[in-house]
C-alpha cells in the first residue's frame, strides 16, 4: 500500500526528534524505502534514506518523493525545500529503515485485512473495528437521514442512541436540530474527497468522507477527535476506507426501519392503499395489542425545507416513539404521521401535548391534532382531520405551531360552505338587506341583531352589551323584526342567521 510523505513523517515523529518541510505531500505516492546511492537521480514514488553529510538537495522540487537525512549535519534552509525530513540526532539509516518497514507493514496488514473482510462479505461494522489499529479515534458511518450504520466508541456514552438513529432521544435531538440549521453541515453533503467539518456548539468536529450512491451522498464516514489529528495526514486513509465501505453498502442492503416494526407496516398500508381491508387491518392491530376497544389520536407533523434537505424524518419518527409510549410514527408524503394508543400510553392528553409542544417549537415544525376516537375504523379519517387542522389552522393562526381540530372545526365548516358559492349567495337574504340598509343609514340594526342572537335573545343582556337603554334596544328590535318579517322564534332561522353572520365576517376578512 502506498503512503504519503505527511503520514510517514507523522509516524517518524513518534520515534525520532526531527524537522521537516512545512510542505509535505499528503497524496499516497510512496512505496517501500531505499538507501540512496550517490550519484543516482531521485525517482518518483521512492523514499530515500541517506546519512551522507555531502548530500546535495536537488535544485528541482520533488512532489512525489521523500528524502530522509539521518546524519544530523543538515538543516532546513529558509526556502524550506518540500518533502524533506531531517533527523536532529545521528541515527543509522538501517534503524530508520527498520521503523519505516514497520510502518508500511502495519498499513499493508490493515489493507489486506479489509480486502479479506470484503471477500467474506462482512459488515461495515467489521471494517470499522479493523481500522482501530490505524485510526484509534471514535468513528462512525452514518446515513444522511441520521441512521447509524456502524460505529466504534461513538457517540458518547451519555448520548446513547435508540433504534440506531441519531436524534432518537432527548439527549441527541438537539444535535440534529443544530445540524439542521448549520450551513457548514448542509453544504457538506456536496463535498467530494475527505474534508474537515468544524463542528458547532453541540456537534464535535470531524474528518469526513461522503459516500455517494447514484451520484448523491447517501452516507458519511466520520472520524471524531482523538489520538490522530483531523487533518490532511490521514485524509487519504479515510478516503480508502470509505471506498471499501461504499462497496459493501452497494452489495448489502441496509435494513429499512419500517420493515422491522409490524405497526409501521400496518399503518403504512392503511395510509397508502385506498383498497386496504379494514377488517384485516383491525385483526393485525389486535394481534399487536392495539384493541378495537381502545381510543386513539392522530397527529400530523408537517416538516419544512430544512428537514427535506437534511433528511431528518427518521430521526423525528424515532424520537417521538421513544418519548411518547404506545405511539407509532411513520413517514408519509414527506411528513410524519403519529398514531397514539391512549389506553396503553401512560401519559394524559395534556402531558402528550406539553411534551410535543417544546419539541415541535424547537424543531421549527407544525402539527395538526385530530380528535380522540374509539376503535380501528377511524384511522384514515383521523389523518384527514389532522391534515385539515394544519391547513385551516395555519391560515387562521399562522404564528401558532400547533393546531387542534376542535379549534378550527367552525372555520372549516364555513370554508366548506363557501367552496362553491360565495358567502353573499348563501347568507340569509333578508340579513343582507339589513346589512346594506345599515351601511346607508347607520341605523346599527345589523350589529344589534348579532348581539341579540349572541346573548340568547335576552333584551337586558343585549342592551348592556351595546351600552344602550333597554327601550332603545326594543325599538331597534321591532324594526329588525319588521324588516326580516320574522319574530326570530324559529331555532332553525336563528341558526341560519348566526351562520350568516360568520360567513359575512369571513368574506370581509378575505377582502382585507
Amino acid at each position: 500500500m502506498k503512503l504519503s510523505a505527511q503520514l510517514i513523517v507523522y509516524h517518524l515523529r513518534q520515534s525520532f526528534p526531527l524537522t521537516a518541510s512545512s510542505w509535505l505531500s499528503y497524496e499516497p505516492h510512496l512505496e517501500y524505502p531505499v538507501f540512496y546511492q550517490s550519484p543516482e537521480s531521485l525517482a518518483d514514488g521512492k523514499i530515500y534514506l541517506t546519512d551522507d553529510p555531502d548530500f546535495l538537495i536537488p535544485s528541482h522540487h520533488l512532489s512525489k518523493t521523500l528524502v530522509i537525512l539521518t546524519g544530523g549535519s543538515h538543516y532546513l534552509e529558509e526556502e524550506d525545500y518540500p518533502n524533506l525530513c531531517i533527523l536532529k540526532e545521528i541515527v543509522s539509516p538501517a534503524r530508520v529503515l527498520s521503523v519505516l518497514q514497520e510502518i508500511f507493514q502495519k498499513y499493508e496488514k490493515w489493507n489486506q485485512e479489509l480486502f479479506q473482510l470484503i471477500l467474506e462479505q462482512s459488515s461495515v461494522q467489521k471494517l470499522i473495528d479493523a481500522t482501530e489499529m490505524i485510526i484509534p479515534n471514535p468513528m462512525a458511518v452514518i446515513g444522511l437521514d441520521f441512521t447509524l450504520i456502524a460505529s466504534r466508541d461513538y457517540p458518547d456514552p451519555d448520548t446513547e442512541l435508540k433504534d440506531g438513529i441519531l436524534g432518537s432521544t432527548e439527549e441527541t435531538q438537539h444535535i440534529v436540530n443544530s445540524l439542521k440549521h448549520d450551513i457548514n453541515y448542509t453544504e457538506a453533503q456536496y463535498r467530494t474527497g475527505y474534508f474537515y467539518y468544524p463542528g458547532n456548539h453541540t456537534a464535535p468536529p470531524s474528518l469526513c468522507v461522503n459516500i455517494r450512491r447514484s451520484g448523491k451522498t447517501g452516507y458519511r464516514l466520520l472520524i471524531r477527535p482523538g489520538e490522530i489529528p483531523l487533518d490532511d495526514t490521514f485524509g487519504f486513509i479515510a478516503e480508502h476506507l470509505a471506498s471499501l465501505i461504499s462497496h459493501i453498502l452497494s452489495t448489502k442492503a441496509v435494513p429499512e426501519r419500517d420493515a422491522l416494526y409490524p405497526l409501521h407496516q400496518i399503518f403504512h398500508n392503511l395510509l397508502t392503499n385506498p383498497k386496504a381491508d379494514y377488517v384485516e387491518i383491525s385483526r393485525q392491530l389486535t394481534e399487536n395489542g392495539w384493541m378495537s376497544a381502545h381510543s386513539y389520536q392522530c397527529i400530523l407533523i408537517k416538516t419544512g425545507i430544512l428537514d427535506w434537505k437534511n433528511l431528518t424524518l427518521k430521526s423525528i419518527c424515532s424520537y417521538i416513539e421513544n418519548f411518547i409510549p404506545a405511539s407509532c410514527a411513520l413517514e408519509h408524503r414527506g411528513n410524519v404521521v403519529v398514531y397514539i394508543n391512549l389506553n396503553l400510553c401512560d401519559l394524559t392528553l395534556d402531558e402528550i401535548s406539553q411534551k410535543l409542544a417544546g419539541f415541535i417549537r424547537d424543531s421549527l415544525l407544525n402539527a395538526g391534532y385530530s380528535r380522540v376516537m374509539l376503535g380501528h375504523f377511524n384511522f384514515q379519517r383521523q389523518y384527514v382531520q389532522a391534515s385539515i387542522s394544519i391547513q385551516v389552522g395555519s391560515r387562521k393562526n399562522p404564528t401558532s405551531w400547533i393546531h387542534h381540530f376542535n379549534d378550527i372545526a367552525l372555520p372549516y365548516i364555513l370554508e366548506q360552505i363557501t367552496s362553491k358559492l360565495p358567502a353573499y349567495m348563501i347568507c340569509h337574504e333578508k340579513l343582507l338587506k339589513l346589512k346594506y340598509q345599515d351601511e346607508e343609514t347607520d341605523s346599527q340594526l345589523y350589529e344589534t341583531l348579532r348581539a341579540y342572537l349572541q346573548n340568547q335573545q335576552s333584551a337586558t343582556k343585549t342592551a348592556a352589551a351595546l351600552y344602550i337603554h333597554r327601550s332603545t334596544f326594543l325599538y331597534r328590535l321591532e324594526k329588525i323584526e319588521k324588516l326580516l318579517k320574522s319574530d326570530l322564534s324559529d331555532p332553525d332561522e336563528q341558526l341560519y342567521l348566526m351562520l350568516s353572520f360568520y360567513l359575512m365576517d369571513q368574506e370581509e376578512r378575505s377582502k382585507k
